[in-house]
Formats: structure tokens, sequence, C-alpha cells
């Protein structure tokens, strides 16, 4: 009898134990999945808690805070951690077990983030300003029955923008036709002036002639795909006031008029004037409809087209850099969930501010392009685009006075959602171009001592100026 009385008391003593360790074990878990390195601003305050046995152990001067809260079965002893950093320092944190072994180590860095001021204009991405690209070989038949490739047997390379041809300049797709029914037998071979890179180079391709398509008409042909330059239309996110290097897109521009693995490098940008929105709807996503001009002077040209967005530097025809109002940039432990604004253009070149809601943040140990999820809930957004649409990518996203990201995807699905890359990815994509930068001119120095919504932004929020199938030449 006395064992049976004693079996409800077991039982909720060990139920009660295990509450006790499932509290333990999901503090653990959570803070498993904590960064590596957590980024503060001085000043900034930030509360970290867990159960015990688990708690901080630290060499800095931090602040500790014990206290008991009521869960719904026990007191559970909590100890708080409270970091108010005021200046750029560096210490490690240690989560144990039992105050001695060690299961988590928690890299703090307190530094100023930079001033950056927020776009939100929409751009044309330009392959190149001049001249038309090469974005495929195609085999060409002779008059004769056999088969050719004369460009490529030449060394014309995908991705090469043709600049001239017999010292003619070529500026749009057509001027290569008009070359091609010029030609002569007694040329024999056409000069073409191409950009590969920073190189530019003389070939000499031999035409072929050949019968056009259902026809006994002859002409003469290269054996390319040529589209005109403008990969597309996008949003321009932040530029510094001091460098004047910028970032856009947010994502990669991954192909160009249907090539892939072609190279941004060298390419520029245009201010860029919307003159029409496609709404989104489930499963459609929507677009701007934008218009740029290869004849405008570029407003930045293109050094870096990476995983999260394209980076460059402004020139000198953008805006009065003195007249905009900066922003600090938010370290991710600053964003929280809640109300934030995008800036953007829906209408000619006005950028405007509308209200969205940040649902989830990823706390991100490695750059990953997804790094929080936003809902459109401005009424007269989802009124004149249905949400987030092609085109938007790059738009900064602002909450508190700090710019924590750019619009990137758009939730097929559901219009009204998208994800977002976090600011910090951005901005260390801008450090790795001036240490770049900075090594390219180190080593020219020892050398003179010593003598994009885009074409090819799939599925991502971008706008395409025209969508022409590329044509044959």
């Amino acid at each position: 009898m006395c064992a049976l009385k004693n079996k409800p008391l077991q039982f909720i003593l060990f139920f009660a134990l295990f509450l006790l360790g499932s509290s333990v074990i999901a503090g653990l878990i959570e803070y498993m999945n904590l960064p590596g390195t957590l980024h503060l601003s001085p000043g900034q305050k930030i509360t970290l808690s867990v159960h015990y046995p688990l708690s901080f152990h630290s060499g800095s001067s931090l602040t500790f805070q014990e206290s008991l809260k009521l869960s719904a079965f026990d007191h559970l002893l909590t100890k708080e951690l409270v970091l108010s950093p005021k200046s750029a320092e560096r210490f490690e944190v240690q989560i144990r077990i039992f105050g001695r072994i060690p299961v988590k180590k928690l890299q703090v860095e307190v530094a100023e983030p930079p001033q950056l001021i927020p776009g939100g204009q929409a751009v044309g991405v330009l392959f190149s300003s001049k001249g038309v690209v090469i974005v495929g070989h195609l085999p060409i038949k002779g008059v004769d029955g056999k088969m050719y490739y004369p460009a490529k047997t030449a060394g014309l390379k995908v991705g090469d923008v043709l600049l001239a041809i017999n010292s003619l300049p070529v500026n749009r797709v057509d001027d290569v036709e008009v070359l091609l029914r010029n030609f002569r037998p007694w040329y024999r071979t056409l000069n073409l002036t191409i950009k590969r890179g920073n190189q530019i180079r003389l070939i000499k391709v031999h035409p072929v002639l050949s019968y056009e398509e259902g026809t006994q008409h002859q002409r003469y042909m290269l054996g390319i795909f040529i589209e005109d330059p403008a990969a597309g239309v996008g949003t321009l996110t932040f530029y510094d006031p001091v460098t004047r290097k910028f970032a856009g897109l947010g994502h990669h521009i991954a192909e160009f008029s249907g090539a892939k693995g072609l190279t941004l490098q060298n390419g520029e940008i245009v201010l860029a004037s919307i003159n029409g929105i496609k709404a989104g709807l489930p499963g459609q996503p929507g677009e701007k409809i934008g218009v740029c001009s290869t004849n405008l002077s570029p407003i930045g040209l293109i050094e870096k087209n990476s995983r999260f967005g394209i980076y460059g530097t402004l020139t000198e025809n953008f805006i009065d850099f003195t007249k905009a109002r900066s922003l600090p940039m938010a370290y991710s432990s600053q964003i929280t969930l809640g109300s934030a604004e995008i800036y953007t253009v829906i209408k000619e070149r006005l950028v405007e501010k509308f209200q969205v809601q940040i649902i989830k943040v990823y706390r991100q140990d490695s750059p990953r392009d997804k790094g929080l999820i936003l809902k459109v809930t401005d009424p007269e957004l989802l009124k004149r685009t249905g949400g987030i649409i092609q085109g938007m990518s790059g738009s900064p996203i602002i909450q508190n006075g700090r710019l924590i990201g750019a619009v990137t995807h758009v939730f097929v699905n559901d219009p009204t959602k998208g994800y977002g890359v976090l600011a910090e990815w951005m901005i260390r994509e801008i450090n790795e171009l001036d240490e770049t930068a900075k090594r390219s001119k180190g080593e020219e120095g020892v050398k003179e001592s010593n003598g994009l919504s885009g074409r090819g932004i799939a599925r991502t929020p971008r706008s395409p100026v025209t969508t022409p199938i590329p044509k044959a030449s």
C-alpha cells in the first residue's frame, strides 16, 4: 500500500525533473543556434538568459543579474546576462553547464556601424555602355552544304562586347545586320573590335555565305547571337557618402539573355524611369516596366556581381552627396520583428516609402542571401502592385532609423511576402571590394617601381527593359 501511495508522488517528481530538463535543453539548443560572433553597436543593450544549470562566464567587465522566474510547475533559476558596451571592444562569452563545462563560445565584437545613404532609385543595369553583347554561337550552313562556326573559329567568346566592325561603331543589334548586308566577297574578312574584360581586341572573321531560312536568298553570317547591352531594371540599395561605393539588387545576376556565367564587371548603371506596373498575383509575380537608355550618362560603374548584389562606384552624374541624410547600418542583433519600411520607385523616378512588417529574422553565422522575411502591409503599395514585384530587388529596408537590408526574392504563391538580405553581408562585399582594389594598387606600384526586372534575374524581383529574342547574325 505504501508503494502504491508513493507512485503519484514519484510521477510528479519525475515529470517536474523532465520539465526542468526540457527547459534547459530548449535553452541550450537556442544558444547553439546563435551565430558564433555577435556584433553590437556601442551603447546597444541586449539581454541573454539561460536556465540553471547553464550559466555565463567571461573575463570582460559585464553585468550579470540573477532572478527567479515562475514556470507552470516549478521555479526555475534563471541567470541573465546584460550587455551594454560603451565603446569598441572584443571579448568572449562562454555558456557552461554547472559553471565548469563550456558548451558554447560566443565572440562579441563591438564597433560603430558604417553610415550609409539609403537609395531606392530605379536603375538600369547595363552590360556595357557601348556595342552589343555576344550571348551565344550558332552553326552556319554554307551554300556548299557544310557547317561552319565562323565567329567561334576566329576566337570570339560568349560575353564579348562587339564595339565596331571595320572601324564602324556598333551601337545596336541592327547595326550588325546592316554591315553584314554590305559585305562583299572581295573583302574576304571583317575586322571586329571587341571588348573582353578590360581589354580591347581586334579579331578577323571570315563570314560564311548562307541561305536565309526557307528561302533561296543568300546572305553572309558570323554565327553569333547578339543582344543589346541592357540587362534590366533593379533598385539601388545604398551608397557610402565618403567612398561613393554603392550596392544594388541584393542578389546575383545569374544570366544575361539566356547566357549564364557572364561577368558584369565593368558594366554600368543608369537612372531608369518606371512607366508601368504589372501587379503581382499568387503564382504570377508582377513586375515594374522600366525604361532606360544606353545613351544616358552612367551614374555608377559596376565592379562586382556577387550573390548579394552588384557593387561599384558612383560617378559624378548621380546627386549632390552632401544633401542626402545618412543612416547607420543595423547589425542583425538590432533587427526586431515588427514595423519597418522600404524605399522604392513605382512611378517615374519618385522614391517613396512604404510600410512592411518583419515577420522573421534568421540569426546567421555566415553570409547567406535569405536573412529575413518581410510582409507588405502598406495599403497603397498593395493596391498598386499587389505586394513585392520584380524590379523591387535592392529596395532598402529601414527599421528604427537604421538600414537593415534589401528586398531580394518574392514568394511566388504569396506576393505580399518576400525575403531580404542583411545589410551586414552587403557591407562585407563592399569591404572585400575595397581590399581587392588596395591589393591591386599595391601590385601596380611594385610593377611601376620595377620598370540587372533584368534579363537573367529569374524568379527574383527584377524587371526587363525589353525581352526580345537574341538576334542571329
